[in-house]
């Protein structure tokens, strides 16, 4: 009795964020992935096979974005250039 109650509430929980309040998360996005707010309007999640590949690539992605961050502040950090002066190193090569 008490761990239908508990399925109750993680079920619960488990539909509370979603990203659109008040609407429906689609069937096949069921919160199993984590960040799954049922956001997908065009429906490109529908094959799983498409999910787990899109769910690879933003982990990719995500894993360069941090990449690019550190190598930003290792430059900052070792003084060979700032945020301030790099747009005019791009146009004419000098700091």
């Amino acid at each position: 009795r008490r761990a239908a109650a508990m399925e109750r509430v993680v079920r619960r929980a488990e539909k509370a964020g979603n990203w659109y309040p008040g609407g429906d998360s689609p069937d096949y996005l069921d919160g199993s992935i984590p960040g799954d707010y049922g956001f997908d309007p065009f429906g490109l999640g529908k094959d799983k096979g498409n999910l787990m590949r899109f769910r690879e690539a933003e982990l990719l992605h995500g894993r360069w974005a941090m990449l690019g961050a550190l190598g930003c502040l290792v430059v900052e950090a070792t003084g060979q250039g700032n945020w301030l002066q790099a747009p005019q190193w791009a146009i004419d090569g000098t700091a």
